[in-house]
């Protein structure tokens, strides 16, 4: 079953962001733990000098998302309207909150933009709490990375960075609509190989996505886009291997479809994980290096 957090595309801009200075790396850099629920990296964030709150780090949301009654709650005040892409089928109505200042373990900032929608479908359908998301506006301005196998993130400004080691590979990414694209190799039976652009995607327990499963006689019926919007008619099969960079993942299995023709080539968490993930989006690169 595909399973993935938002499909977000909506295009305002952005306020500046005001960085704080962080607790670790004289103001530079913060190093702390997440949580993995459900094939998903969950952090732990504070909305106006709320309680800490239980958000999922997204690569896929192209914008900040707060659960609608929670923003209320916090006295958020919401203005305008919308509607964004679900996971699934359907659109999702979405008000805008401006100038929120958010604080992650040792990183404190203001001028962040918000979108408020209704969550709680998602936390039916996953059985976990999830009351928000945080999407490109983070990952725009911080390099990011996910230790998978430590279970820890570290945020560091992009002054501040410094490659890792010769063990991590570069592999170049392409922003689109402030999606990241990278290429990689996809190897079905037959054999059949296809190398083509997938998006990198936190916030889906996904391992690949790709329409080809749909050509495949090994394929099976399953249903995609579960979590916010109406389910859709999906499959899934084995492939053989899938490689990224020089690095190959036996076996992965692949599904089919996202909502939109433009969101169904992607890479989830159920590959990432096999890999120490650094997300440099000012600098259009990933850096991955093997568990």
């Amino acid at each position: 079953m595909s399973m993935r957090v938002f499909n977000i595309r909506l295009s305002l801009a952005a306020t500046a962001l005001a960085i704080l200075p962080a607790s670790a790396g004289p103001g530079k850099t913060s190093t702390f733990p997440f949580d993995w629920r459900w094939g998903m990296i969950f952090v732990p964030v504070r909305i106006d000098g709320s309680r800490p709150l239980s958000f999922v780090l997204d690569t896929w949301s192209t914008r900040n998302l707060i659960d609608r009654k929670l923003a209320a709650s916090l006295g958020l005040k919401a203005s305008g309207s919308s509607s964004l892409q679900g996971a699934g089928a359907g659109r999702i109505p979405v008000a805008f909150i401006h100038d929120v200042r958010i604080a992650l373990p040792g990183i404190e900032g203001a001028g962040y933009e918000f979108s408020t929608a209704d969550l709680q479908p998602l936390e039916a359908s996953l059985g976990v709490k999830v009351e928000g998301i945080l999407g490109y506006e983070v990952f725009s301005r911080f390099v990011v990375t996910v230790d998978y196998q430590a279970k820890r993130l570290t945020f560091t400004l992009p002054e501040a960075f410094r490659p890792p080691g010769e063990s991590a590979q570069a592999l170049p990414i392409e922003l689109r609509d402030k999606w990241a694209f990278v290429k990689a190799e996809l190897v079905l039976p037959g054999p059949v190989t296809v190398q083509d652009s997938f998006m990198i995607d936190s916030g889906s327990s996904d391992a690949v996505d790709h329409p080809i499963v749909m050509n495949l006689q090994s394929r099976t019926a399953s249903r995609s886009g579960v979590g916010i919007g109406a389910s859709v008619v999906g499959a899934t099969a084995q492939a053989a291997s899938f490689r990224l960079g020089h690095y190959s993942v036996p076996a992965p299995i692949v599904s089919c479809c996202g909502a939109t023709d433009a969101t169904s080539k992607l890479i989830g968490n159920e590959v990432l994980r096999r890999f120490k993930v650094t997300f440099d989006y000012p600098s259009s690169r990933i850096f991955v290096a093997p568990n």
